[in-house]
């Protein structure tokens, strides 16, 4: 009798810490749960186009503070003095506008996406301006190449006439 009584006493604390819980988890949930007030929108907004280009200036200087600092350090003037004087704003207007954009977001996602086409375009251009040039270059060396094997083949094959020949064209350049 007296294990059933302790049994009893033992299942209603359980059922006590059970419901306490329960109740603690329920005022925590209501508590959580709270309107979140969308961002007034600020005066000197920067529009979605133009917060595209500033944000596509901030991510270049970015990769090229991480490529070379040298003439970042050089100029005296940190990215940001110069995306914010490129754009005509200033850091208040870049941070409110940012923190706007920010508190939607769907729309900084449609501006991100726009962002990283746009950076993905013009790796695209410089990447194949690069690849031009090489070509160029390979070109030009190839040429430079075979010249000058050509004149290693006239001075071992070629008759007195056409070493005179050369030997006149050296003299005169």
């Amino acid at each position: 009798m007296r294990n059933n009584l302790n049994l009893t006493d033992s299942l209603q604390s359980l059922y006590k810490t059970f419901d306490l819980f329960f109740w603690g988890m329920g005022f925590l949930f209501l508590v959580s749960c709270q309107t979140i007030e969308k961002k007034e929108k600020p005066q000197n907004l920067i529009p979605k186009d133009k917060m595209v280009e500033v944000l596509i200036d901030v991510h270049l200087f970015n990769a090229a503070k991480s490529v070379n600092r040298l003439p970042l350090q050089q100029t005296g003037m940190t990215p940001h003095q110069f995306i914010y004087e490129k754009h005509d704003i200033d850091s208040l207007t870049y941070e409110q506008s940012n923190a706007y954009y920010g508190a939607d977001l769907d729309t900084y996602e449609a501006i991100h996406a726009k962002v990283k086409a746009q950076l993905e375009q013009r790796k695209t251009v410089v990447d194949t301006t690069i690849a031009q040039k090489k070509r160029a270059q390979d070109s030009l060396k190839f040429i430079q190449d075979s010249i000058k094997l050509q004149r290693l083949n006239i001075k071992s094959d070629d008759p007195p006439v056409i070493q005179s020949i050369q030997e006149i064209n050296r003299d005169s350049i």
